[in-house]
């Protein structure tokens, strides 16, 4: 028996002095990342406005999937980002499957994240009806290639974490700007923006970066015009390839901005262009000068947030609300008249109580990203900065888009988010669901960080 133990601490050993590491002694990653264009090459319906109702005229720029692949001894996660505005839920779920049967990465390591822009096809019931030759037979098709080929680009990389400041975005409830909207009562001292940048970068062993995650909070709705286009998440990819080559593989991630607005409306090409080279200029050269870290983990969970269901009187008096509202469109009375069905059978049926969602948390370092299936305010992420002791970055519209979640002061202000589940097909969330949703995300994060 003592043999047998000295064997194998023995070979424990041998195992760590053989596990590759950097000069610096961290631990090294096996990373692969890829991208595909899905811009569409006939014309499709756009989504992002329920003002749109015809399809596309022209392409402003194009719009890209992509998907990045790390791993290490005991973890892995396949991460993927369209140029969307959003998915549904059981879409997402059927989406990780197909990965997962055609890479080998387990389904609940999948993420399949959206940048929620709003110049690009109509691939959820948002305000829109979904393309389904654009989502079926071109789409679905694209993402699963750029899955396959991130891993088996898989090559051995160090990272290195880092986090910038960009004041770009803005409240667009508290302080908003022309072409916002009507906003609820604006009041400068409620505002609460989320200016952070964090970014992750894979280095080869000859210095250059394999890829790079820039993930910022701010609402992509600049282009609301007829033509496709990837608004700020796409020239942040630009941005990243200009100041590191286009040996390197951009991975842009939206984050909890459900009250947050870009600068301004009907922004030329190049204005945008500066947005995205502001983000990528905030990091570049502490990209370039960190010191690499070893952390990485992952961590996944089935979370339930609670629908604030109507009774049959208020489902009733809410449709008739909106169909007063917008008595001039025919095809948005249709979905006041179909979310109104569809909410008397949910009452009828006793269904639709909660949201459910599959929610990863993936720690690079001491940084730590977690999924939401929602346009979650930017409040969740003061939330749980408060709760755990490590920096915490929400990403929204990922395996999933159910509705607007603002927290519970946001709610009691009234305004658009809070009133908008008529265009989602669903019932709002409760108020205080945000808070209770920050308190169920803890234990994912702590052991994340484990």
């Amino acid at each position: 028996m003592k043999q047998i133990i000295l064997l194998a601490a023995a070979l424990a050993v041998t195992l760590a002095v053989v596990r590759p590491v950097s000069a610096n002694g961290a631990e090294t990653l096996t990373v692969g990342a890829a991208h595909e264009d899905i811009t569409p090459d006939r014309p499709v319906l756009m989504g992002g406005y329920a003002a749109r109702n015809a399809p596309h005229e022209g392409i402003r720029s194009r719009i890209f999937t992509r998907a990045l692949f790390v791993k290490n001894d005991s973890q892995q996660i396949l991460w993927t980002v369209s140029d969307l505005i959003g998915l549904d839920p059981e879409d997402t779920a059927m989406l990780r499957g197909k990965i997962s049967e055609a890479t080998g990465v387990p389904a609940d390591r999948v993420v399949i994240s959206t940048t929620h822009n709003h110049s690009g096809p109509a691939t959820t019931a948002i305000a829109a009806v979904r393309d389904p030759w654009y989502f079926e037979g071109y789409y679905i098709e694209r993402l699963i290639k750029a899955a396959v080929r991130a891993v088996e680009s898989a090559e051995p990389c160090t990272m290195v974490v880092v986090q910038g400041e960009a004041a770009l975005s803005h409240d667009r409830r508290n302080t908003p700007v022309a072409g916002d909207g009507a906003a609820p009562s604006p009041d400068p001292t409620k505002a609460v923006v989320d200016y952070r940048v964090p970014a992750v970068g894979f280095k080869r062993a000859d210095g250059s970066f394999k890829s790079i995650l820039i993930q910022y909070a701010m609402h992509p709705t600049s282009w609301g015009d007829q033509l496709i286009g990837a608004e700020w998440p796409g020239t942040t990819a630009v941005a990243v390839n200009e100041t590191f080559g286009e040996q390197t593989e951009p991975f842009v991630l939206q984050g909890a901005a459900g009250n947050l607005g870009s600068p301004c409306r009907k922004a030329p090409p190049e204005e945008m262009l500066r947005w995205g080279r502001v983000l990528v200029e905030s990091v570049a050269d502490q990209l370039k000068n960190a010191e690499p870290q070893s952390h990485f983990n992952v961590a996944s969970a089935v979370l339930r947030s609670q629908f604030d269901r109507f009774d049959a009187e208020t489902i009733r008096a809410k449709a008739e609300e909106f169909r007063k509202s917008y008595s001039g469109r025919d095809d948005w009375n249709e979905r006041s008249d179909r979310w109104e069905a569809d909410r008397l059978a949910a009452i009828e049926n006793d269904t639709e109580h909660y949201a459910e969602g599959l929610y990863q948390a993936v720690a690079f370092g001491n940084h730590v990203f977690v999924t939401t299936p929602f346009e979650t305010f930017c409040h969740l992420n003061r939330f749980l900065s408060d709760r755990v002791s490590f920096p915490v970055h929400v990403i929204g519209y990922t395996n999933g888009l159910y509705n607007y979640f603002p927290d519970l002061g946001s709610f009691e202000q009234g305004g658009y988010e809070p009133r908008s589940y008529i265009w989602y097909d669903a019932f709002p969330m409760k108020p205080g669901g945000l808070e209770k949703l920050a308190d169920d995300l803890v234990p994912l994060l702590e052991k994340a960080e484990e």
